[in-house]
């Protein structure tokens, strides 16, 4: 960490490095002040956390749990980008641009060729690589080959760090949990860890600071969360939208993460994937030849993705080392121009509310409070609009805090973010129906759109839309 100094740009990707987040705090205390530049991250060195004013916090493309706090207090930023245009502003020069000076990152041991690989968590490190002034790669003998262009050579590193393979074992486990004092809530901890069986690699990771999320959080991102009776009835109403041939890019979070396990595509024919990341029961949907590229005008007869992130343990086994699925750097695989030559492509996306005009909002709750970023999700969504035959499907329960608030408003809050301008809505789904918004005007819209949300919600939504 001695290469970083006072001032420096550094960035840590999602999925970054286990040991090098720790030394770098560590050194921040000599050198002082730096700007941080985090994406997801699940772990906290102590930056996050209130009263470390030797760090200017921003994050791109996600927030997650462990992030939301520093972004609640103003503690730290957010900077708008897309995956696809990341480093437009240092392709072409622009002198408003600020060069990244530090990227840490996780690599597996090189081979024999003198190359590394960033495993299936690939997202955006072989970017930053060969855009940042020079990079500090930890060395993880734990990391999962896998196929596709995710791979530098060590000419392309600055230094090396070898970390050895962790092995979780129950001693390493309770000394996680010995923080939490109930019982009860212990168990919960731990009944997480015995679900993942043998397989705990995600839970390297996560696992020191697990108890700083509430169990089911846990869950969710370990892809251990099973779909609830919500969940089942909107992939129900994806199947029937769905036809055979189509290629699909699914977008991680509720209820999306939750289509492959709930049967979204069990009948289906010549699925393809072309996505960010995928979901639970995915890989096996591979595997099982529904998902097999076979019509795709891209990358036909692979499964694509920027990550393998968000798969379930057998996922991850299946992903490994298996020439069907394929890593690519989200700024060509992201690319709504490449992504649109698929014929019937289909993106399936969440979000937090939508309001009558068809403003999607999947970033901000409570008017302005950030609780997520846009990820890939405006550039799937635009790429199936653009796409043959395309569509572009937008998820969300009808409801939120137990059913107290509906995701269907009249208008959105002061401060809330449109991630989706109106202009692009396309189809939006409940646990109550299909709302078709393309080619409809703001009252067809609303009617559209009222008649999806939930029931107890209805007659106000229909005075506020006579209002409106």
């Amino acid at each position: 960490m001695a290469e970083v100094q006072g001032g420096d740009l550094v960035a840590i990707p999602i999925a970054g490095p286990r040991t090098l987040q720790a030394a770098l705090f560590r050194r921040c205390q000599d050198v002082g002040e730096i700007e941080l530049r985090l994406s997801a991250p699940l772990t906290d060195p102590g930056w996050i956390r209130p009263g470390n004013d030797l760090f200017r916090i921003e994050f791109e493309l996600f927030i997650s749990d462990y992030g939301r706090t520093a972004t609640d207090e103003g503690r730290a930023t957010y900077l708008p980008n897309l995956f696809s245009l990341n480093f437009k502003g240092q392709d072409e020069g622009r002198e408003e641009w600020r060069d990244v000076d530090v990227f840490l990152t996780s690599v597996t041991p090189p081979d024999d060729e003198g190359y590394v690989q960033f495993g299936a968590h690939n997202w955006n490190k072989r970017v930053y690589v060969r855009h940042a002034r020079k990079t500090i790669a930890e060395v993880d003998p734990g990391l999962r080959p896998v196929f596709g262009e995710n791979k530098v050579h060590v000419s392309e590193i600055a230094r090396f760090v070898e970390v050895p393979r962790i092995e979780i074992t129950q001693p390493l486990v309770d000394r996680w949990l010995g923080r939490v004092e109930d019982e009860g809530l212990r168990a919960e901890y731990q009944a997480i860890v015995d679900d993942l069986g043998g397989d705990l690699d995600r839970l390297i990771v996560i696992g020191p600071a697990m108890t700083r999320l509430a169990p089911m959080q846990v869950r969710r991102t370990l892809g251990l969360a099973q779909p609830p009776e919500e969940a089942r009835v909107i992939a129900g109403y994806v199947s029937e939208l769905l036809p055979d041939g189509a290629t699909i890019q699914i977008g991680v979070g509720e209820p999306g993460m939750y289509l492959a396990r709930a049967g979204a595509f069990d009948d289906k024919h010549d699925l393809g994937l072309h996505t960010e990341m995928v979901a639970p029961g995915v890989a096996q949907l591979v595997e099982a030849g529904v998902i097999n590229g076979a019509r795709k005008q891209v990358h036909r007869g692979k499964a694509v993705a920027v990550a393998w992130s968000g798969s379930d343990s057998e996922g991850l086994k299946i992903v490994t080392n298996n020439p069907k699925f394929e890593c690519y750097d989200p700024d060509y695989l992201m690319s709504i121009n490449l992504m649109s030559q698929n014929e019937n492509f289909h993106a399936i996306n969440n979000a937090l509310s939508i309001d009558l005009v068809g403003q999607i909002n999947a970033e901000t709750v409570f008017g302005s409070r950030l609780i997520n970023g846009t990820g890939g999700q405006p550039e799937a969504h635009i790429a199936a609009v653009l796409s043959k035959g395309g569509r572009a499907i937008t998820l969300l329960p009808s409801t939120a805090m137990n059913g107290a608030v509906s995701r269907v408003v009249a208008q959105h809050e002061s401060g809330s973010m449109v991630t989706i301008p109106r202009y692009f809505a396309d189809t939006v789904i409940t646990e109550h129906g299909v709302a078709r918004l393309w080619g409809k005007n703001h009252r067809q819209r609303a009617e559209e759109l009222i008649a999806v949300a939930h029931p107890d919600f209805r007659a106000d939504l229909r005075r506020e839309a006579q209002r409106l």
